[in-house]
């Protein structure tokens, strides 16, 4: 497995991703990719049909999303625990990341974590 990430100081989707196979105790092999160029965009577009990171690598085959990323590897990886075990609890989990998944854009347009962001540099 490889898993392509940006920078996970300021690219909080890729440390989600991170975040989320380390839980899992998985082996796998981290990629950086860089997007802050045109040329850089490119070539992340031609690995990743979003063009965003993260985008995990299983045989051969691609999840680019990281709540995508979060399910297979609950699936294929319970011991780790990353959803509650108890049915309600596990749904306003999912419920509250999902949410946060496509959500508070301004919170996470004004509290960045990027080296330009008070917050994050």
């Amino acid at each position: 497995m490889e898993l392509l990430i940006g920078p996970r100081t300021y690219s909080t989707w890729s440390l989600r991703g991170w975040l989320v196979m380390k839980a899992t105790g998985a082996d796998f092999a981290v990629r950086d990719a860089r997007y802050d160029t045109p040329e850089a965009k490119a070539a992340l577009l031609a690995v990743s049909p979003s063009g965003f990171v993260p985008a995990l690598t299983v045989d051969g085959e691609l999840i680019w999303d990281t709540l995508a990323i979060a399910e297979w590897a609950a699936e294929h990886y319970p011991q780790a625990g990353l959803w509650p075990a108890d049915p309600v609890a596990r749904a306003l989990a999912r419920s509250v990341t999902a949410e946060m998944h496509s959500g508070f854009s301004a919170l996470r347009t004004f509290c960045g974590m990027g080296p330009d962001h008070p917050i994050g540099g």
